[in-house]
């Protein structure tokens, strides 16, 4: 079972109110991962990917590195600087979900240091999805079909958005993307 300062994580989120408290918290938990953490995150995506066949893995590979260790020094530079201070409005009513979800996946971890990591994805997520307003997966991330994560005109675009209750562990339910039209993504794509 996971520790306290997983349980106690999981807690702070819970407390949070405003995009404010949520970039706060997310900093100071991700502030406790070292170089070393974000080094063995990446080696645990790297072999999750070992299956994909090699064309999609090198497209999708950047993406994944992006939406972590991209997310991640956002979120440090975002709060060194003080941008927090001007994120007052408050958090989605989604928000309350997300945690329940995050309780349930992080608690449910039999080993810490993938706790510990299932964590850091997710405080990540809650950033870019709750802060930001941004997706969950970055912009261009591909998908099987050619399809990908796309912005037009200030609204941002998922191919698989409507997948989103496929995974009970899925941050897609959270996202503000909307789901592609699929003939759409498919003209363009030509």
């Amino acid at each position: 079972m996971p520790g306290n300062s997983i349980s106690d994580a999981c807690r702070e989120l819970h407390r949070a109110r405003t995009k404010r408290d949520l970039a706060t918290i997310a900093f100071r938990e991700a502030a406790t991962y070292t170089l070393e953490d974000l080094q063995a995150l990446r080696g645990t995506i790297v072999h999750e990917l070992r299956h994909i066949p090699a064309p999609y893995r090198k497209k999708l590979y950047p993406k994944i590195i992006e939406q972590i260790f991209g997310t991640h020094h956002a979120l440090i530079v975002f709060c060194r600087e003080g941008r927090y201070d001007r994120e007052q409005g408050m958090l989605d009513a989604k928000f309350g979900e997300f945690c329940a979800m995050v309780d349930r996946t992080c608690l449910a971890e039999q080993d810490d240091t993938e706790a510990k990591r299932t964590l850091l994805y997710y405080l990540l997520a809650a950033f870019n999805i709750f802060v930001l307003g941004l997706p969950g997966h970055p912009v261009g991330t591909p998908f099987p079909g050619g399809q990908r994560v796309e912005q037009r005109g200030g609204r941002y675009i998922c191919p698989i958005r409507d997948k989103e209750d496929d995974v009970d562990t899925s941050i897609c339910p959270y996202c503000p993307a909307q789901q592609s039209d699929v003939t759409e993504a498919a003209r363009t794509a030509r």
